[in-house]
């Protein structure tokens, strides 16, 4: 039978490539033509590494600027070629010796692609306006900083705002993460639900809400609740006893009373 999309899992590799001309490898990474043997029958260039994923199967072995020679002692000049080696020889998960020229020397290391489950939507909290969800895997790993609330599943990462809501009103754009609310840290969606409840926006008129873009700048605007027209409203994905395909369930969290 099919897996179903939300328990799927895929092979991924933890790093994103650059193509590079051989010219620039050769001057700047001091490569000769011995060291690229496919590359000037093929492209004329290599593949480089533009990035390393943070805490990812690759962390602490390759590095961003490493150019790539060989993965299982043959030459590539795509990534596609990459991925088409590793899945011939590791498709359990077994480690690859790739050849990389880091500082004008060769180095080996041995690497395994990284299981990925699908990283789907299981919970969603619309406020004042504000589509927000626990911070996705590849917002994470955009590059750059991260930040505590920028670490996968944490935070109140917003990509979307209603039209004519009050964060769209005053003036509030997607992307970022929704860090504060008056005086309270939101650092989850249970943070916000907990401070709806206890009441302490109860009545007010003004919410003075604190965002931060991927860059870690902050913005601070004043929005105006309007609960009969903009509840705030959590979506989640569950299972019935009767079945495997998931659903969504709604509640509203009014203030209370």
């Amino acid at each position: 039978l099919p897996v179903p999309l939300h328990l799927a899992k895929v092979a991924a590799l933890d790093c994103e490539f650059e193509e590079l001309a051989l010219a620039k490898a050769r001057r700047y990474h001091g490569m000769t033509m011995e060291q690229a043997p496919g590359c000037c029958e093929s492209r004329r260039q290599v593949l480089m590494l533009s990035r390393v994923t943070t805490g990812g199967t690759f962390d602490g072995k390759l590095a961003e600027g490493d150019v790539l020679l060989k993965v299982a002692s043959k030459g590539v000049t795509r990534p596609q070629e990459v991925e088409q080696l590793m899945n011939e020889h590791s498709p359990n998960g077994e480690p690859v010796w790739w050849k990389v020229l880091r500082s004008r020397e060769e180095k080996d290391f041995q690497v395994s692609a990284s299981v990925r489950p699908s990283d789907g939507t299981a919970r969603i909290l619309v406020f004042l306006g504000i589509v927000m969800r626990p911070t996705p895997r590849a917002v994470s790993e955009r590059g750059g900083p991260v930040r505590p609330h920028a670490q996968p599943g944490q935070g109140l990462y917003f990509w979307h705002i209603f039209d004519g809501s009050p964060a769209d009103t005053f003036g509030l754009r997607p992307p970022g993460w929704l860090v504060q609310v008056d005086d309270q840290p939101t650092d989850s969606i249970d943070t916000l639900l907990e401070i709806i409840h206890s009441g302490k926006l109860k009545g007010r008129s003004w919410l003075r809400c604190c965002t931060t873009d991927a860059e870690g700048r902050e913005t601070v605007r004043a929005l105006q609740p309007d609960p009969d027209f903009w509840p705030t409203v959590e979506l989640c994905r569950c299972f019935d006893d009767d079945g495997p395909k998931p659903r969504w369930a709604r509640s509203e969290h009014p203030d209370p009373l």
